[in-house]
């Protein structure tokens, strides 16, 4: 269980982050600590990134979707001592408000926040930008020091570090320019760490990031900059209902898991299992049907893109659907899965693929538009195990409904509350949509 915490947070996306907090986590699990990651915000890509480098499991922590209760829950019961967090964005960026911000979560959890800074096109301004951000923190959290991406010699290292130095700014350490360690990148972000696992690319990734960390940063330093977490205030009991992101849908769930099917948030499928939920994984690439035991079917997003071939030709999971959807078993997809429900899934040539065909949808990857942003979700219909309140949720997807009929799921609203109609469709017991639920 976590006592500690630290948040390595930036001044953008791409300030160096990710290289960052994989190479300090796997550099801190060969030395022997007792660590955990986590990751700010909705990005389940980089949660499976983190458990890989920590060789633990890895959680999201999210301002904007979670109560505090959830969040000092999911830190706390987070598997090593120290937990390292990795933020989004910028380190004040998030919705209107700042709701969602790294900087939310790191006042929360009372961590330390470190600074990566690229510093390829600036010099002493690194460090009057980390000295006024460090004036603008939560009474809860701070400054423990910076860390410089992309240093282009010792000279540039020199003259940031004698600012920061002045400025009495702790200097970790610095990268160089031409020691950018990346993960590939596809449509939807990142490459999924089981791609890179399966084609023996993950582990050297991960040594080389720590490698890098090991020789350029001082990691006993970042290891000691963590804080003790702030504990609830005593009115507040972490086992309230407001720790929970959702109720169990049923006892017993079938979850499909597998390369097209893996982008489904840890912290859910935890809390059902600790309310006493059964998960039994099923593959549909693997062409397995569902247990046919299974009070609930859930198949959450992915890339069911780059299998379309194999899914359309997955007859026993088609069949083993159409066989649970006759008897009336819950069956509920998001954003890939709801798509995988549906009719045809078009690839981005134009070609269809005839998917399970349970809800009267048909996707295409032709007609590309991004849809991003949190969605607040209010249900449509009766569905006791989604309940009444407003679910909180994340769309993020390219794919565009070139057909769609029946009766919408939810009502969506963006983050600030602007309406953004009826998203989703059910159709008896089987039901979906582009969002992911998070709480």
């Amino acid at each position: 269980m976590a006592s500690r915490a630290l948040v390595i947070a930036g001044l953008s996306s791409g300030a160096g982050k990710t290289t960052v907090t994989l190479g300090l986590l796997r550099a801190l699990h060969r030395q022997g600590m007792d660590i955990a990651a986590a990751k700010t915000g909705p990005d389940y890509i980089d949660c499976a990134f983190l458990a890989a480098a920590s060789r633990h499991s890895a959680v999201n922590l999210d301002s904007f979707a979670m109560s505090a209760e959830m969040i000092h829950d999911l830190a706390v019961k987070a598997p090593g001592q120290t937990l390292i967090v990795e933020g989004v964005m910028g380190l004040f960026d998030g919705t209107d408000g700042g709701r969602g911000a790294t900087v939310e979560v790191a006042a929360q959890l009372g961590a330390g926040i470190v600074l990566v800074i690229d510093a390829r096109h600036q010099a002493q301004t690194a460090a009057a930008i980390a000295a006024g951000l460090a004036q603008q923190l939560p009474e809860n959290t701070g400054l423990a020091g910076v860390i410089l991406n992309r240093v282009a010699s010792p000279r540039h290292q020199a003259l940031i570090a004698a600012a920061l130095a002045e400025r009495r700014i702790t200097l970790f350490g610095s990268l160089p320019q031409n020691a950018d360690i990346s993960v590939p990148s596809r449509h939807l972000g990142l490459v999924q760490s089981a791609d890179l696992a399966t084609e023996g690319r993950l582990e050297t990734l991960l040594e080389a990031a720590a490698d890098l960390v090991e020789t350029h940063l001082d990691c006993t330093a970042l290891f000691k900059a963590a804080r003790p977490l702030t504990p609830l205030p005593s009115e507040t009991s972490p086992s309230s209902k407001s720790r929970l992101p959702l109720n169990p849908p049923c006892q017993h769930i079938a979850l499909a898991t597998d390369a097209g099917f893996g982008f489904h948030y840890a912290h859910m499928i935890s809390a059902w299992r600790e309310c006493g939920a059964e998960i039994t994984p099923f593959s549909p690439l693997n062409d397995e049907a569902p247990d046919p035991g299974a009070d609930f079917i859930f198949l959450p997003g992915g890339y069911p893109e780059l299998h379309l071939p194999t899914l359309s030709s997955a007859h026993n999971f088609k069949a083993g659907l159409h066989k649970a959807a006759q008897n009336g078993t819950v069956i509920y997809g998001e954003c890939g899965g709801f798509m995988t429900l549906g009719q045809r899934i078009f690839d981005a040539e134009g070609t269809g693929f005839e998917m399970v065909g349970l809800l009267p949808l048909e996707t295409s990857f032709a007609a590309r538009k991004l849809h991003l942003g949190y969605r607040l979700l209010t249900p449509k219909h009766p569905l006791p195990w989604l309940g009444k309140a407003p679910i909180r949720a994340h769309e993020f997807h390219y794919t565009t409904p070139v057909f769609s009929a029946g009766h919408a799921l939810f009502s969506a609203s963006d983050a600030s509350g602007k309406d953004l109609g009826d998203i989703g469709l059910i159709e008896g017991s089987v039901a979906g949509s582009y969002a992911h639920i998070i709480a």
